[in-house]
């Protein structure tokens, strides 16, 4: 049964992603990318329109963006959809899709989001509170009433975009935002009484505050997400968590949410829940993406602006949906602003039934001048990575037998067949928009022995000493620059080629 409900999930989010539920629509892309909205960049049509021309500006094809419960339920049952509707209509307008974060309850640990009648009655919307009795900045996962509150504005929420999204424009919807407290846990006279009648004082498990927690946390979300499902079962619905260092102490984190430690916790309570997502801050960006693709869809509504991200996560650990948050803040970011617009010409050619790989050169884990393989059926692409390359990073798509689409920057690949038996570069072309700008061979491929990813280069005009101005080419590092330290410090970003491959 278990097994059964994870290939439900992933099959509900294919389905929604390409258009199949609802009424559908045509080109829906086979993945989502993009940034995720700054905290209050949603909460005024000015500042939602200003966010959204910056994603189009980076060809994403998505934006997640916040809906609060403050503005939305103002008073008691009083609700006010008019910000999701300037979202739908400036999403629509930009041709982008969204995915919305609901920040009810919690966000990032703490109970700032709720409407003033809520946050002003702490009698009824109690808090939790730490070992000394004092209530903290957080609502009690075990408040019956804040739940209750909390469901019914999400269910309204859900009912209008019902009715409000027309074009299906609402890929995912998060509930909360890294929920939990900053406590081993809650000690409020609620939470006592669940520890004890529980059984949870005579665990002798190591985790049992962390599972605690996480189990009511998870009944607590799971409540939101069933009461959204019964008006709307159209749209996925998900939450995330902020995660820790292994060794990080109570109290630096919200405790609660669905951390690793506690994913069998949340996936066994939260049944109403389509997936569980990660915000990848931490080290170790692939470890992760592999544990959270464990059995569900791996979908990453946070993570650092860096370009890499979206190619290992999509391209190797098979994402459907990576999103960087405050993507305003990189508006002037060159690395960032060229690396989206170039991954945007990959998105179309991410069939799900392609085989592709991705790598992503994590400093700090990843040694800085080595080599990763990936098998393709008979072939084998050794990846090697350039010493002193900060942006190492690419993927590649296995478009036929022996044809593939390669893209990345700061690394070269050789090639082999079964038995190590080498293979040559029949044919290396670099595409720029889908067109065909140049034909790499003799020594930009080493002889067709090697493909390159020198990346695209974006060099400025010259002015000669007499006052002329030279133009610079777009395209002018040769092959040997993996030979030359001094030249990476050249301005470039990820370049796109098409090859086929010759048995030798």
């Amino acid at each position: 049964m278990k097994k059964l409900w994870h290939s439900l999930t992933i099959l509900l989010f294919a389905a929604c992603l390409s258009g199949c539920i609802g009424q559908g629509q045509a080109g829906v892309p086979p993945v989502l990318f993009g940034g995720e909205m700054h905290n209050s960049n949603a909460s005024t049509p000015a500042s939602i329109d200003a966010s959204m021309d910056l994603a189009a500006a980076l060809k994403f094809n998505a934006v997640l963006a916040p809906v609060y419960w403050e503005l939305t339920e103002p008073r008691p049952g009083d609700f006010d959809f008019s910000l999701v509707d300037h979202l739908l209509k400036a999403a629509e307008e930009r041709d982008l899709y969204l995915g919305l974060l609901w920040f009810g309850s919690w966000k990032n640990g703490e109970s700032s989001y709720p409407p003033l009648w809520i946050r002003s009655d702490t009698g009824t919307y109690f808090h939790a509170e730490d070992p000394d009795g004092n209530p903290t900045t957080t609502i009690s996962p075990f408040c019956l009433a804040a739940q209750e509150a909390d469901a019914r504005a999400f269910k309204a929420l859900m009912a209008h975009l019902r009715k409000a999204d027309r074009h299906h424009r609402v890929r995912a919807v998060q509930i909360e935002n890294e929920c939990g407290v900053f406590l081993e846990r809650d000690l409020c006279p609620a939470a006592q009484k669940a520890w004890t009648e529980g059984g949870w004082d005579t665990d002798t498990l190591a985790l049992a505050p962390q599972r605690f927690m996480a189990e009511a946390c998870a009944r607590y979300i799971d409540a939101i997400a069933a009461a959204g499902k019964s008006v709307n079962g159209n749209v996925p619905l998900f939450t995330n968590a902020w995660l820790a260092d292994d060794n990080a102490r109570y109290g630096s984190y919200p405790n609660g949410g669905p951390r690793l430690a506690v994913l069998d916790v949340w996936k066994k309570t939260a049944t109403h829940l389509d997936w569980l997502s990660p915000d990848i801050y931490r080290r170790g960006f692939a470890a992760l993406c592999s544990a959270y693709a464990d059995g569900q869809p791996l979908f990453i509504p946070e993570t650092r602006c860096e370009a890499g991200r979206y190619y290992y996560a999509i391209g190797e650990a098979r994402a459907t949906g990576v999103f960087a948050f405050g993507y305003e803040e990189y508006h002037d970011d060159p690395h960032y602003v060229q690396e989206c617009r170039v991954f945007s010409e990959l998105v179309p050619m991410l069939g799900r039934d392609y085989p592709t790989h991705g790598f992503f050169r994590e400093e700090g884990v990843d040694a800085p001048d080595g080599t990763v393989s990936f098998p393709f059926g008979t072939y084998t692409f050794d990846v090697h990575y350039i010493a002193g390359e900060k942006n190492a990073h690419g993927l590649f798509i296995q478009t036929g037998e022996n044809e593939f689409i390669a893209a990345g920057v700061g690394a070269w690949v050789t090639f082999r067949t079964d038995g190590d038996r080498k293979c040559s570069l029949a044919s290396c072309e670099e595409l720029y928009g889908g067109e065909v700008v140049q034909v790499l061979n003799g020594d930009e491929t080493a002889h067709d022995n090697l493909l390159f990813l020198r990346g695209r280069l974006y060099q400025q005009d010259a002015v000669a000493p007499d006052g002329e101005t030279i133009p610079a080419a777009m395209y002018g590092l040769s092959s040997q620059r993996r030979f030359r330290k001094d030249a990476q410090a050249r301005f470039k970003v990820s370049g796109i080629y098409r090859i086929k491959l010759l048995q030798k």
